[in-house]
């Protein structure tokens, strides 16, 4: 058996990087300038916590952890696969983690940077990797999508739109004057989508429907191919991240919030509407309205 050499990322290692991770994540391709934007411009990006391992000169493995305490993504060349290699990753970076204090290591849910929400059930191998190395299932998230051909607002819901309109709530697009409200009540409610939200705003991403009170504070939103959410350039289809004030659920907010921006969205020329990470009470509404489990996850 060939030695394996551990080190931190370097500049060149992006193609050949990237080619391994399209041999190993089959179901999650990826092209360079993708991972460039999710990984190497993350904040949280340091090279000391993305490890690459490598063999006769050749990357066989990578494993990455940041500093908030979440393993990121990992694979191993098939060739080279049970030699001990992932197993020397991932206790590299618990070293890592564990030097910066942190006692929890979650893999995955690391919002808003996550490309998966968890270890994809496929990934039968992975996910035995983890739990023979003590991880165990906290939560099981999915993906869901739907089609949008002949999707219209249920009259309930229009109905429901009209009442919320004479109390003094409208459902809109995002205007300029919005932006400060809009902020405010991410930080507030939904802190960690929080970045998410600035950031498309900054990249000139406007497709957020809101919905707003009658003295201009935002009690929900949504957003709409926010690239952000899938950089560089978005992603056709993608919707989210969603969220209304907890204090007023179960008014219909939501509801109406989604279909108008399905009309939106149709309007536009979308035909497909997905995201990829829904659990709990949310998936409950997410079926009610049509959408379907495209992939199951383990986080």
């Amino acid at each position: 058996m060939h030695s394996v050499q551990l080190r931190p990322f370097q500049p060149d290692d992006l193609t050949p990087l990237v080619a391994l991770w399209n041999r190993c994540l089959t179901k999650d391709p990826i092209r360079e300038e993708r991972f460039w934007q999710l990984f190497l411009l993350d904040p949280n990006f340091d090279p000391r916590g993305a490890l690459i391992a490598e063999q006769d000169g050749n990357l066989v493995g990578f494993l990455q952890v940041v500093s908030a305490g979440h393993l990121t993504v990992f694979f191993v060349a098939p060739e080279c696969r049970r030699q001990g290699i992932g197993s020397q990753l991932l206790e590299a970076g618990l070293d890592f983690l564990q030097k910066l204090g942190k006692t929890r290591i979650a893999c995955n849910g690391y919002a808003p940077y996550y490309i998966f929400p968890g270890v994809d059930v496929d990934y039968a191998a992975a996910g035995a990797f983890l739990a023979h190395h003590g991880f165990t299932v906290t939560s099981e998230p999915v993906a869901m999508g739907m089609a949008l051909e002949g999707v219209r607002m249920p009259e309930a819901v229009r109905a429901q739109r009209e009442a919320l309109q004479a109390e003094g709530y409208d459902v809109r697009l995002f205007e300029l004057r919005d932006t400060l409200p809009l902020l405010a009540f991410a930080h507030e409610h939904f802190p960690h989508w929080h970045t998410s939200v600035l950031d498309g705003l900054q990249r000139g991403n406007r497709e957020l429907m809101l919905a707003v009170r009658s003295d201009g504070n935002v009690v929900g939103f949504t957003q709409w191919q926010n690239p952000h959410n899938d950089p560089p350039t978005g992603a056709a289809g993608r919707f989210g991240p969603f969220g209304v004030h907890p204090e007023l659920r179960g008014k219909g907010i939501g509801a109406v919030v989604f279909y108008v921006l399905v009309e939106h969205a149709t309007a536009s020329g979308g035909r497909y509407l997905w995201f990829g990470w829904a659990g709990g009470r949310n998936l409950s509404f997410y079926e009610r309205v049509g959408c379907r489990v495209t992939r199951q996850f383990q986080l």
